[in-house]
């Protein structure tokens, strides 16, 4: 036991750290929490002013500042706006300020709303209103949300989404409820306030009474921070280390300890929660919306027809002169000057992996480049193919090991397509690669250091993916520091006869046939189409009308369009053999995997890979 001194002495230490300390007992209540870690979280609020307990009244003025509506704090919708006299559609995803008084159809409203938003010029609402001096915005290059009033100045930084909220008491003028540190404690939505919910007060400083001894989740959200402490304070998963969670709504790193007993020595008698502001995220982003900054503020996203130099020669087989083709290559010559993790995000078939090919290249042409597509991997081989095994790991696994495609990638890149494929066990383990720079082969506890720049691939939203809980938020967080939207062909057309001409050469070239000729109704034809399989679709057409074509001349005839029926295309020709080889192989051996595997010779990852591919049962 420590005397009441030491006490004294430690409480001193633990309140003047630069990270948040939160101590719980195995009745889940807390009985240490120091003052940093209820700033990260919300329950001390510093310099702010304080409000009272209560709840919005008809006749309050209300003032939002909301980055995206719908996703936002409290999944903001019509029907709280029209409590505002808002009755404009305000769609999912738009940004909106606003100022209105809650439940008063006879006073209007002043509020903007816009689909997307120039970074680095905010949106702003500023007027008087109803007496009030009021100014509202949005500043997505900063990623943060202000609302002033009379002076007084209320600012929320975010991440993703959140709804900036203050209110006003219609009958005496002063505020009465705003939001601090990016969210209330308790679950104090902005959504939930306007549909009525009570709202608790605040105070300048929370002392020790407010928190000690109170249930965990009565000042903590339920979230899978919440989850996994309750997880090792129950002996079901051992100490997390350095993983990024959200916390009451905030971005952190947390780290959970069990704390031993003192009895003996074994047994856990709580759980020791270590919190730090996500500073190492956020400092990332930052790095990242400041070359954004850059690239915005020259390209035509700003409204300047002219791309900044560049030596855009070396992306030539990234076909495309229009602007939108430029910007893409401008961004993918600056990700390679970097070691940033990239995501490339856009329809199937658009070229997103030529591009990171690219961005390897041009950054690094001497290291390793590997390439793992995540939907041909059965995910039962998920681990060992990504991380690699020792020998006897599992039945079947060869006796020397193998090596994984991460550490085949040591000192490179590593490619990941169709990310957002991956299973959730998955996405856990490539968070902990992420953020720990170690790998630990399948069957063998000892880590492996390695030093891998990820680029991943989607044609999904992985942001409506990480909303409906398919894709973990801190994955996304790590991958998303460069992004890059690769268009679809529809969207930059003027590329288009550049890029036939392109695939045209090449195709001739990789097949060493002599160089052929679309004739002008050919041209025309493929012109007038959309491409809804962009570039993949494109090469294909043109690769079946070679193998048909006798002449140096392709006509429109040879063209196979928009047809319901799939081309037939030198690759699916080798596709269809390859599957039949396979079928008879199996049948040979009476269905024996094991038997057709060897008499073919591929290995134990490629050959289900196929079975999935080709369907085969």
């Amino acid at each position: 036991m420590l005397s009441s001194s030491e006490e004294r002495v430690l409480e001193q230490i633990l309140e003047n750290l630069n990270q948040g300390i939160v101590y719980v007992d195995q009745e889940r209540k807390i009985r240490l929490c120091n003052k940093k870690a209820k700033e990260i979280t919300g329950i001390a609020f510093g310099a702010h002013d304080s409000h009272e307990a209560g709840c919005i009244a008809d006749g309050d003025v209300v003032i939002l500042a909301d980055n995206m509506v719908g996703d936002d704090d409290g999944n903001l919708s019509a029907a709280e706006f029209r409590k505002l006299n808002i009755t404009d559609e305000i769609k999912k995803d738009e940004m909106l300020v606003a100022v209105g008084v809650y439940q008063n159809e006879k006073i209007d409203p002043i509020f903007k709303h816009v689909r997307e938003h120039n970074l680095g010029v905010p949106l702003v609402l500023d007027a008087n209103y109803y007496r009030f001096s009021v100014k509202a915005s949005i500043d997505t290059a900063k990623k943060t949300t202000e609302i002033t009033v009379n002076a007084k100045t209320y600012t929320l930084p975010y991440y993703r989404a959140i709804a900036n909220m203050v209110i006003i008491d219609g009958r005496t003028g002063r505020v009465k409820f705003f939001q601090a540190k990016g969210y209330s404690t308790r679950g104090e939505d902005a959504g939930e306030i306007l549909r009525g919910k009570p709202f608790q007060a605040k105070k300048n400083e929370a002392n020790d009474r407010d928190v000690l001894g109170k249930p965990f989740l009565e000042l903590f959200d339920n979230s899978e921070l919440s989850q996994m402490l309750f997880s090792v304070m129950d002996g079901k998963a051992g100490p997390i280390k350095n993983w990024i969670y959200e916390l009451n709504k905030r971005p952190v790193i947390g780290n959970i300890f069990p704390g031993l007993s003192e009895q003996n020595g074994s047994g856990y008698e709580g759980v020791f929660l270590i919190i730090e502001d996500a500073a190492r995220l956020e400092t990332l982003m930052e790095e990242r919306n400041e070359l954004l900054r850059q690239m915005e503020a020259r390209n035509e996203y700003a409204h300047q027809r002219q791309t900044p130099d560049f030596p855009e020669e070396l992306l030539d087989d990234f076909a495309g002169r229009s602007e939108k083709a430029k910007a893409v290559k401008y961004m993918a010559y600056k990700a390679s000057q970097s070691r940033f993790n990239v995501l490339l995000t856009g329809e199937s078939g658009t070229g997103k992996t030529k591009l990171a090919r690219a961005i390897h290249q041009l950054g690094s042409p001497q290291a390793p480049f590997v390439e793992v597509n995540c939907t041909a991997i059965a995910p039962s081989l998920f681990e060992s193919e990504l991380f690699g095994y020792v020998g006897g790991a599992f039945t079947g696994a060869k006796s020397e090991g193998k090596v994984g495609f991460f550490e085949a990638a040591d000192r490179g890149t590593i490619f990941l397509d169709e990310i957002g494929e991956m299973a959730p066990e998955i996405q856990v383990k490539l968070l902990h690669v992420l953020q720990n720079k170690t790998i630990y082969r399948v069957g063998s506890s000892k880590p492996v250091k390695i030093d891998v720049r990820v680029i991943a691939a989607t044609n999904k939203n992985v942001e409506e993916e990480v909303a409906q809980g398919r894709f973990r938020r801190d994955l996304y967080y790590r991958l998303n520091v460069f992004p890059i939207h690769v268009p679809p062909i529809r969207e930059h057309k003027a590329d288009l006869y550049l890029l036939i001409n392109q695939l045209l050469l090449q195709i001739c070239r990789d097949y060493g046939l002599e160089p052929k000729q679309f004739s002008g109704e050919a041209i025309q034809q493929m012109l007038s189409y959309d491409w809804p399989g962009n570039v993949r679709e494109l090469e294909n057409v043109i690769e079946r009308a070679i193998s048909i074509c006798d002449s140096d001349i392709v006509y429109a005839e040879h063209l196979c369009i928009g047809s319901e029926q799939t081309p037939v295309t030198m690759k699916e020709i080798l596709a269809q053999e390859e599957k039949r080889v396979m079928e008879m192989t199996l049948m040979k051996y009476n269905g024996d995997k094991q038997k057709a595997m060897k008499e073919l010779d591929v290995s134990k990852s490629v050959f289900y890979d196929k079975l999935k591919r080709y369907q085969i049962r």
